[in-house]
């Protein structure tokens, strides 16, 4: 699984405001709170979003599917205590586009949507709390979206071993580049240390392997899946 994303920036804190605001007006200290165990699937994509989830510990991960070939999933968002999961999906009836997952033991109380809804309506304090995270979520995408088009280290780094592996066999498994941080570095048109730091975070992910002198790619659909 890719790891996830930075959480929601800053619509999280809107998010864990709104989640504190309802929690009084729906007096949600009663209702039953839920014990969902690690890997536990919550709202499945293509279900409809009738209820969300409201975080009170643990994590939530929305999972998105890639290309059935690779098997890969990848977290764009992630939420933590106190936020309410999904928020997007109020004032609507599309089907959910990810699956949501504890990421670890967490405990949480599902609210209807038709109640956070009514109480939207109801009181326009809580629906200027909804407004400012859904204008805070569009400036993260934004971000996010900018950090896409503005190729970043990892990006470059990996299409640099893809270019420099495609013509090599594969042996064991694996292709092995041979080459220097120094050399790698140069054919991305980064800093060595840059190089550096991204060729351990592609170790820790379990794609290549280091070596003196020589780079060992053994997950070559992830390499290839991140260049895209």
């Amino acid at each position: 699984m890719t790891k996830p994303t930075t959480p929601a920036g800053a619509s999280a804190a809107f998010s864990r405001q709104l989640g504190q605001a309802l929690h009084e007006r729906l007096q949600l200290a009663a209702r039953p709170l839920v014990q969902a165990q690690a890997g536990q699937l919550l709202i499945a994509a293509g279900q409809p979003v009738q209820r969300l989830p409201l975080l009170v510990s643990g994590q939530v991960h929305a999972v998105m599917h890639a290309r059935a070939a690779t098997g890969r999933q990848i977290v764009p968002v992630r939420f933590g205590p106190g936020e309410i999961v999904m928020l997007s999906y109020l004032f609507g009836d599309e089907p959910s586009t990810v699956d949501m997952v504890a990421a670890e033991p967490t405990a949480l109380r599902w609210l209807q949507t038709s109640d956070i809804e009514a109480a939207l309506l109801a009181e326009p304090a809580l629906a200027v709390l909804l407004i400012r995270f859904l204008v805070q979520r569009l400036r993260d995408v934004q971000a996010r979206e900018r950090a896409w088009v503005e190729p970043s280290v990892p990006l470059r780094l990996a299409a640099a071993l893809v270019r420099m592996a495609t013509d090599l066999p594969e042996i064991d498994g694996a292709r092995t580049v041979v080459a220097t941080h120094e050399v790698l570095a140069r054919r991305a048109g980064v800093s060595r240390p840059k190089a550096s730091q991204a060729l351990k975070t592609f170790e820790r992910e379990g794609w290549l392997q280091q070596g003196r002198g020589q780079v060992r790619i053994v997950d070559w659909d992830a390499l290839q899946s991140l260049v895209g």
